[in-house]
């Protein structure tokens, strides 16, 4: 797999737990490190592992700590969707899509689901599968001539196949 090649910052915002991070922290004044591990809901190890990447790059700052606990906070601010539009939740939450949701998707798609012999779900586990699904995405709109116009910061949570009816 080839690897995405951009400027430090974007690349670190790109992972979803350092995303996650760091949009925890946008919307406090500070955090502790037992509040942002409940909160991303990884590993103790993996979280000072992802906020040691976040504070080499100046996004965050350990700046107090008191007794056993350190506490985080933002220290550059970065625009990305999740900070400027907290509201806005995502159409379905669910595996599948069931003929009550088609009005709310945008019509090709909902004609495309309504039409569907077969739809299989892809759930991607972790970083790695999200960009590669995501780069594999790219090719294929190249190859096929289509502008995928695919925020720098976007990740796949699955893939929905849908096949034409027999």
């Amino acid at each position: 797999m080839a690897r995405v090649r951009a400027d430090p910052v974007t690349t670190a915002l790109a992972h979803p737990t350092r995303r996650a991070l760091y949009i925890a922290l946008a919307n406090q004044e500070e955090m502790s490190t037992v509040q942002l591990q409940a909160e991303v809901n990884v590993e103790r190890y993996n979280l000072y592992h992802h906020l040691k990447k976040l504070a080499s790059l100046n996004l965050v700052e350990n700046h107090r700590d008191a007794g056993r606990s350190r506490w985080w906070k933002k220290m550059t601010h970065i625009d990305l969707p999740e900070i400027l539009s907290p509201s806005i939740e995502p159409i379905a939450a669910s595996n599948s899509v069931g003929p009550g949701d088609l009005a709310s998707l945008p019509e090709s798609f909902a004609e495309a689901v309504a039409e569907a012999g077969d739809i299989h779900v892809i759930q991607l586990e972790g970083s790695r599968d999200q960009v590669g699904a995501k780069r594999m995405l790219e090719v294929l709109a190249k190859e096929h001539g289509i502008e995928l116009d695919l925020p720098w910061n976007f990740l796949p949570a699955s893939i929905a196949l849908i096949a034409k009816k027999k």
